[in-house]
């Protein structure tokens, strides 16, 4: 009895947890409505949305039946689970610690994003508003292309360019990484399981076997770890456009200078 309460308990602890953070990002949503939200924007506030509703993995469900049959397999999975006890949280603990630590992270990128979209549009709106003589303050203006020596022209170009900060270009190194992560983000508890000989080929039977009775336990978390690397794999693109348009931006506060 305290086994099965305590898998309510925890179920129930999650569901709520799950719906508050729907209520939450709800409520957010309707404050927000009346902003000017881009594209991208959006899509990194549902990603924040999936990621901390999914994020947590649980190996601890309510195991119920509804006849005499259903109820007995579920006292017998409750005993197996009780059993496996020492093997399977243990593994959930760990990816629940990377889960947690990778959602602060892309949680944290989104917020910096978010704070830096704001700078910029508060450096813009200062470079427009600032007359000419403020934005060239201490500097001579140049002569018209027409007039101005070829000579001159050189050497205004030459130390524009070396007032401009290195381009290392990571976003050329951040696109492929999406692609691989999609691939990469399914989890599967079922490959293949062979054998070249009598004996392994035994082994093998043996091994399918236990792993078809263990689905029950087995396929909800790898299917909740999934749901948690759709959610990480999905946050990546919109991080990578939510970067090149802040570049761009700077490129085009570059270019007013």
């Amino acid at each position: 009895m305290s086994e099965q309460a305590n898998a309510a308990d925890v179920a129930a602890i999650l569901e709520s947890l799950r719906q508050e953070v729907r209520a939450l990002r709800a409520a957010e949503g309707e404050g927000e409505a009346g902003t000017a939200l881009s594209a991208i924007e959006r899509e990194l506030h549902h990603c924040a949305e999936q990621l901390e509703i999914t994020r947590v993995v649980s190996a601890h469900w309510p195991i119920e039946g509804g006849n005499p049959y259903e109820r007995a397999w579920a006292l017998v999975h409750k005993v197996v689970r009780r059993a496996l006890k020492w093997y399977i949280p243990p593994i959930v603990s760990q990816q629940n610690a990377f889960n947690d630590t990778a959602t602060r992270s892309i949680r944290l990128l989104i917020e910096a994003h978010a704070e830096l979209r704001d700078q910029l549009a508060d450096l813009r709106r200062r470079i427009e508003q600032a007359p000419p003589a403020d934005v060239l303050a201490g500097e001579a203006r140049p002569a018209p292309a027409d007039e101005a020596p070829t000579a001159e022209l050189q050497q205004l170009v030459e130390r524009s360019g070396r007032a401009e900060p290195p381009a290392p270009l990571p976003d050329l190194g951040l696109r492929p990484l999406p692609a691989e992560v999609a691939d990469r983000q399914a989890v599967s508890a079922h490959w293949d399981l062979g054998g070249d000989t009598a004996l392994t080929r035994a082994r093998a039977l043996a091994q399918k076997s236990i792993r078809q009775y263990l689905r029950w336990m087995i396929n909800p978390i790898v299917e909740q770890q999934n749901a948690a690397n759709a959610a990480i794999a999905g946050a990546l693109p919109h991080l990578i456009a939510a970067d090149a348009e802040l570049r761009a931006r700077v490129a085009e506060l570059r270019a007013q200078r």
